[in-house]
């Protein structure tokens, strides 16, 4: 692990120099150590569908992901780890746990979704609304952690669409799908890292695939200066976003049976109502020992 953290402090600070030349303010980019006091904030005040569309999308990536590596990982489990949000925008003590995630992700960083801990571990499975300072032992026994971002897109699929265009001469647009990063994210993700020394992996799923990419990747490409799109690089808010191609990580799964959509519905304290559809079930084929190379870091570019 120390090797891991040397190199990702090497890979940082080139981030840094690249993005200040692509036009990133420099006090953007300022990585390491807790964040800036919060000062006044603004909470949403009410839930909309969106936002459920969107959680119930990220609790099926993650179910689905968690579920396959405990049935093909052997010698390990799954613990969700990441911060539990079930309080909803304008219910009761919202604004007060709003702000404690916030302080929490300022201080330790951001709590990845899942950790990836051994079979001896006899702890509960979902350890999510527990505070981040007391579960210091149980990051202590993980062999990594694991950020899970879900997509609506089959991503198999899109990139042979856009081979056959290209083949009849189109041209534009984007040859495959993306591991999509806010600037703010690789700071706090590199805040977590540093506060625990536990490298840490992003999964992107997708309806027919998984690619999975290692956070020190992810800093290395950047830091090469090449390998990465910065989209939208004028709204410099710390809102700043960057795409890598899946290919630069691995395929680590691939779906035997897709997912059926369930149309889920919610009032909320308002008493509006919001219709959104939410993933139910999908089976994959899960590459083991791709996976495991993601997670040592032996990154092989996909052709």
């Amino acid at each position: 692990m120390k090797d891991y953290f040397r190199r990702l402090t090497i890979a940082k600070d080139k981030v840094i120099d690249v993005l200040n030349h692509r036009g990133v303010p420099t006090r953007h980019l300022q990585f390491g150590g807790v964040g800036q006091p919060l000062g006044r904030i603004f909470p949403p005040t009410d839930v909309r569908s969106e936002f459920l569309a969107n959680r119930a999308m990220g609790d099926w990536a993650e179910n689905l992901l968690a579920n396959t590596i405990n049935h093909t990982l052997p010698g390990y489990r799954v613990v969700h780890y990441g911060n539990s949000d079930r309080i909803s925008a304008g219910e009761e003590g919202f604004k007060d746990f709003y702000r404690a995630t916030l302080e929490d992700v300022r201080i330790f960083g951001k709590r990845p979704d899942l950790l990836i801990v051994p079979n001896n571990y006899n702890g509960p499975s979902d350890v999510s609304s527990e505070s981040t300072e007391i579960l210091r032992s149980l990051v202590s026994q993980a062999l990594v952690a694991i950020e899970v971002r879900s997509s609506k897109f089959e991503a198999l699929y899109y990139a042979q669409v856009r081979a056959q265009e290209r083949e009849l001469g189109r041209r534009g647009g984007r040859s495959c799908q993306s591991f999509t990063v806010k600037l703010e994210d690789l700071k706090v993700v590199f805040r977590w890292i540093e506060n625990f020394q536990k490298p840490q992996i992003y999964c992107q799923v997708f309806f027919d695939s998984m690619f999975a990419i290692n956070v020190l990747d992810i800093f290395e490409i950047i830091g090469n200066g090449s390998g990465f799109n910065i989209e939208s690089p004028d709204k410099s808010q710390g809102k700043i976003t960057i795409t890598i191609p899946v290919t630069s990580g691995q395929k680590v799964a691939t779906y035997t049976s897709v997912p059926n959509f369930e149309v889920q519905h919610h009032r909320t304290r308002l008493g509006r109502h919001d219709g959104y559809v939410r993933p139910v079930g999908g089976d994959v084929s899960f590459d083991a020992d791709t996976f495991l190379d993601v997670i040592l870091g032996r990154r092989v570019t996909l052709p």
